[in-house]
């Protein structure tokens, strides 16, 4: 993406200017996008498998904080009850089965 381009995201939506992952370039704007994109993600590994935020050389040291309020924010949980959001439950769901869900 051309620096013209992405300045004419951040003017559309601001979100999109703030950094969450440094290591990966992960925005607000693209983990918001995950969490409401239909089958959207419930859980800190369902928005790193979308969009990548933990993966890059802290592996979620400074970036993790970050998505767990952004998910609470936008879900309306707290963080215990997102602590809570077991891998599988996105599947379920979403109607979505797995050997291991049968």
């Amino acid at each position: 993406m051309s620096p013209e381009q992405y300045n004419e995201m951040i003017s559309k939506d601001p979100n999109f200017g703030r950094m969450i992952c440094r290591c990966e370039q992960i925005t607000e704007g693209e983990v918001l996008d995950a969490i409401h994109r239909p089958a959207g993600a419930r859980s800190l590994k369902g928005i790193k498998k979308r969009c990548r935020p933990g993966m890059g050389r802290c592996q979620g040291g400074f970036c993790e904080p970050l998505v767990t309020e952004i998910l609470c924010r936008e879900l309306g949980v707290t963080p215990e009850e997102l602590l809570h959001i077991y891998p599988g439950d996105e599947e379920r769901a979403c109607g979505i089965s797995s050997p291991d869900h049968v």
